[in-house]
């Protein structure tokens, strides 16, 4: 198993203002699978609609 990181900017609605967040994938058998972002996305009231989230998923390769 592998780990790669991915640094992703947006604006964050929860702040109010841009961010750049942390992205951990794990590559397994030809599997990128977001593991972990450095940003509170899975209590986000905005996760729907957040930009830097939906450009976290687009990077999984399954």
């Amino acid at each position: 198993m592998k780990t790669e990181e991915e640094f992703i900017s947006g604006f964050c609605r929860t702040c109010n203002m841009g961010q750049t967040v942390c992205c951990e994938y794990t590559i397994q058998d030809n599997e990128k699978t977001l593991s972990f972002m450095d940003c509170a996305h899975e209590r986000c009231v905005n996760t729907g609609a957040c930009e830097i989230y939906r450009q976290a998923k687009a990077l999984e390769c399954k």
